[in-house]
């Protein structure tokens, strides 16, 4: 772990001219930066991409979907994976396998490949602790990356990552969209083979942004070669609505591309975005804003009527878009959602306890605040934005102790930069020791579970 953060720090000094010479073309380069073409050389660790998610949370508490992606498809006596298939349409240099499997509350290790995997799986209303990302970007490939060298995104991110989740007191990761701004695969494939197992581990949740259907940013400029999020929704392996609506896979995939050729719409279903379950004593509900709300509606209310009846002391609503256009569909801003589905009988009960995380805009600040704050804006993750001065951070979401609290950890910015001092401190207590050099958005108690009437 240590030498392969040290060589891709050495890369990114090494190459740091050459990035710098890249960065003034917009939208993208065009190519990708000399100093990854140098990482691509270097032998990759051969653990497993393994990937952790939740199951849907009306399959029950202790459904957990674990899934392998692989340059080639793995026969193995060890696991019995239940969908093993080349990615379809889009990133098809990979192979997912995948099965859903019953864990119990506590350290559950199964065998894959020979290798040695522990799921740890929080109890139900224990706290949990998380960190969010969003719009996160190191290469200016497709999109320029204003702030990869200044904020050095790629190594510091890496280090970070890994170095927070060799706590074990960690539970989950999360990113809110506009994934590395990658059309084609090759930039999650790079920092992915750069993450720990202690990472990997984790339950992970990855939403849906503008530039991960059309990476030039929205549908006006949709080409064939877009992803759609079809690559993605294969890579960041979820458990999804679709899962359980019939299609014969976990995934949905009526929707060829290719087939279509209607490069300008969003060619995907909504379905296969939306998750929702409880981790401890926390909701969570993603959803695509490239979806129509109508068609999510049922969902939704079936969503609320889980949380009503589990009851976690807060759900938190995860999308991308803040707002309206570059592909989101009217009313599917994160925002609007979190309104939507006030105003639904289902979900009215959630009151405040209904709260939300987005990007899309590249800055990182609360959002929204009625009798408490509600809304948290984290999309400063290496992009510019005409709204707010370079910011580089992320959030950590720490539900223990009676109390739900969210942390945000600048790691640099235009005048100041602590990442050395944070990287030290949590090698040397966990993130959980080093609150005191982050911004407090959000401390609510754990409230009784008698408050939800419907």
């Amino acid at each position: 772990e240590l030498l392969a953060a040290a060589m891709a720090m050495m890369l990114w000094v090494l190459f740091s001219a050459a990035v710098t010479a890249t960065l003034g073309a917009a939208p993208g380069t065009g190519v990708f930066e000399p100093w990854l073409q140098e990482l691509w050389k270097q032998p990759t660790a051969q653990a497993l991409d393994l990937r952790v998610a939740k199951g849907l949370g009306a399959k029950g508490y202790g459904k957990v979907r674990i899934s392998v992606v692989a340059p080639q498809l793995m026969e193995l006596s060890d696991f019995n994976f239940t969908y093993k298939q080349q990615f379809r349409y889009r990133w098809t240099q990979n192979f997912l396998h995948s099965a859903l499997v019953d864990v119990k509350p506590g350290k559950n290790t199964f065998t894959i490949a020979g290798q040695s995997v522990q799921v740890d799986l929080p109890a139900e209303n224990d706290g949990i602790r998380a960190v969010f990302w969003s719009d996160p970007c190191f290469s200016s490939k497709w999109i320029s990356c204003a702030y990869a060298e200044k904020f050095q995104t790629f190594p510091r991110s890496v280090a970070m990552l890994n170095a927070v989740y060799k706590d074990p007191s960690m539970d989950m990761f999360a990113i809110l969209g506009d994934n590395f701004y990658d059309q084609t695969g090759e930039l999650a494939k790079t920092i992915f083979d750069q993450l720990s197992p202690d990472v990997k581990r984790r339950f992970l949740l990855v939403v849906n942004g503008n530039h991960d259907n059309w990476v030039c940013g929205g549908p006006g400029c949709g080409d064939v070669s877009d992803n759609f999020g079809i690559g993605q929704m294969q890579y960041y392996t979820a458990d999804p609505i679709a899962s359980r609506l019939g299609s014969g896979d976990f995934l949905d995939f009526s929707i060829d591309p290719d087939q279509r050729k209607a490069w300008k719409t969003f060619q995907n279903k909504g379905s296969n975005f939306l998750v929702y379950h409880k981790l401890g004593n926390i909701g969570f509900l993603g959803f695509s804003g490239a979806a129509d709300f109508q068609d999510m509606k049922p969902y939704f209310e079936e969503a609320c009527d889980y949380f009503v009846q589990t009851q976690p002391a807060a759900v938190f609503l995860l999308g991308h878009w803040n707002g309206g256009g570059m592909g989101c569909q009217p009313g599917m801003s994160v925002p609007a959602v979190r309104n939507e589905l006030l105003s639904l009988t289902q979900c009215r009960a959630l009151g405040n306890r209904l709260k939300y995380m987005d990007g899309h805009e590249h800055c990182n600040y609360v959002q929204a605040n009625t009798t408490e704050p509600v809304g948290f804006m984290i999309g400063a993750h290496g992009m510019d934005d005409s709204s707010c001065k370079p910011q580089y951070g992320f959030l950590y979401l720490d539900s223990s102790n009676g109390r739900v609290r969210l942390y945000y950890f600048e790691v640099a910015s235009e005048s100041a930069d602590q990442y050395d001092q944070l990287i030290a401190c949590v090698a040397k207590g966990g993130l959980s020791s080093c609150t005191k050099m982050a911004q407090l958005w959000l401390d609510v108690p754990v409230t009784e579970t008698e408050t939800y009437v419907v």
